[in-house]
C-alpha cells in the first residue's frame, strides 16, 4: 500500500469514527425542548382556579365579563392567552385587543369608541348605536372577544362609564342564554388590571356569577399572585414525565424560588427560558394574546 493509499485509508477511518462518534453523542445528549413547546408547558402552570371558573361560566352563558387581575407582574397576560385556549375554533379567530394605556385611550371614552370602531372596519367616528349593531351581527356567525389590557390606568370613573355605555348594551341586546347549545357562539370580555387596583376601587363587580347582576358586571376571577414551591414542584415533576421534553438537570424548584423573588410568575418563566437556553421576552413572550 503506498503512502497515497495509507493517507487516504486513514482519512476514512477517522472519518467513520467521527461518524460514530456524533450519531453516539446524539443518542445520548438531551434535544433542547422547542421555544413554542416550552411556551405551552408555561401556560399549563396553575392557574387552575381561573380556568375552571370561566369553562363553568361558558357552559352557563353564552355572555361573560371577567376581571382577571392580581399582583404586578404575576402572569395576568399568560393567563389570558391559556384562556384564549379553551375552545379550539378560537385558533382561527382574532380576539379584539385594546391597551388602554396607550396613547391615553383609556381616558377618553370617545377614544374607546374610536379604538372599537376601527376593529370592526368602521370609520373612527361611527355612532356607538352602529358599532354595537356590527358587535351584535358578528357574534350571530362567530365568538367576539374583547379584551381590555391594564385597565388599572382607567380611572374609577371612566371605566364605570365605559361599562355603562358598550358593555351593559350589550347584554341587553343579546339576552344571556342558560346552558348554551355547544353550537352558540359567545361573547366575552376580559378586563385586565396589573396592579391589582380595580378591586380596590368602587366599581361594582360579581363575586360569583350566580349573582342576579351577571353579566352586566364583569365577575371577579380569583387573583393571580407568585407560584408556592408546591405548584413549582408539581410542574417540574409533570415535565419530568414527558418522554419528548428535556430539561436540563438542575432546575429545582428551590432554584427558581431563588430567581423570582419568592415565586413571582414573571421571573419564574424567565429563570426557566435561561436556564433552556431561551430569551423570555426575546423567543417565547411573542406567543402572549
Amino acid at each position: 500500500m503506498g503512502l497515497n493509499q495509507v493517507s487516504a485509508y486513514a482519512q476514512n477511518r477517522n472519518n467513520n469514527q467521527f461518524i460514530v462518534e456524533v450519531q453516539t453523542q446524539q443518542n445520548v445528549l438531551p434535544i433542547p425542548t422547542p421555544p413554542h413547546l416550552l411556551f405551552d408547558l408555561l401556560l399549563i402552570m396553575d392557574f387552575k382556579q381561573q380556568v375552571r371558573l370561566v369553562k363553568e361560566v361558558m357552559t352557563s352563558y353564552q355572555i361573560a365579563a371577567f376581571l382577571v387581575h392580581g399582583e404586578p407582574y404575576c402572569g395576568q397576560q399568560l393567563l389570558v392567552t391559556r384562556l384564549f385556549r379553551l375552545k379550539p375554533q378560537w385558533k382561527t379567530i382574532s380576539p379584539i385587543k385594546i391597551d388602554v394605556s396607550h396613547n391615553g385611550v383609556g381616558r377618553s371614552i370617545r377614544h374607546l369608541w374610536r379604538q372599537v370602531a376601527v376593529w370592526f372596519g368602521l370609520p373612527k367616528e361611527a355612532e356607538p348605536k352602529e358599532i354595537i349593531d356590527r358587535v351584535c351581527d358578528r357574534v350571530s356567525t362567530q365568538d367576539v372577544i374583547f379584551i381590555f389590557y391594564t385597565v388599572d390606568y382607567m380611572p374609577p370613573n371612566v371605566l364605570v362609564a365605559w361599562l355603562q355605555e358598550f358593555w351593559e348594551p350589550l347584554v341587553k341586546r343579546i339576552e344571556p342564554e342558560s346552558c348554551p347549545t355547544p353550537e352558540a357562539t359567545h361573547l366575552l370580555m376580559f378586563l385586565v388590571d396589573n396592579s391589582g387596583s380595580i378591586c380596590q376601587s368602587t366599581i361594582q363587580l360579581a363575586q360569583e356569577w350566580e349573582q342576579p347582576e351577571y353579566p352586566r358586571i364583569p365577575l371577579h376571577l380569583p387573583p393571580v399572585s407568585p407560584f408556592p414551591p408546591d405548584i413549582l414542584e408539581d410542574w417540574l415533576d409533570m415535565v419530568a414525565g414527558f418522554r419528548d421534553i428535556q430539561i436540563p438537570a438542575g432546575l429545582t424548584a428551590q432554584l427558581l424560588l431563588e430567581k423570582s423573588e419568592d415565586g413571582n410568575p414573571q421571573d419564574v418563566y424567565e429563570a426557566i427560558c435561561c436556564h433552556c437556553g431561551y430569551d423570555w421576552e426575546g423567543e417565547l413572550a411573542k406567543w402572549l394574546i
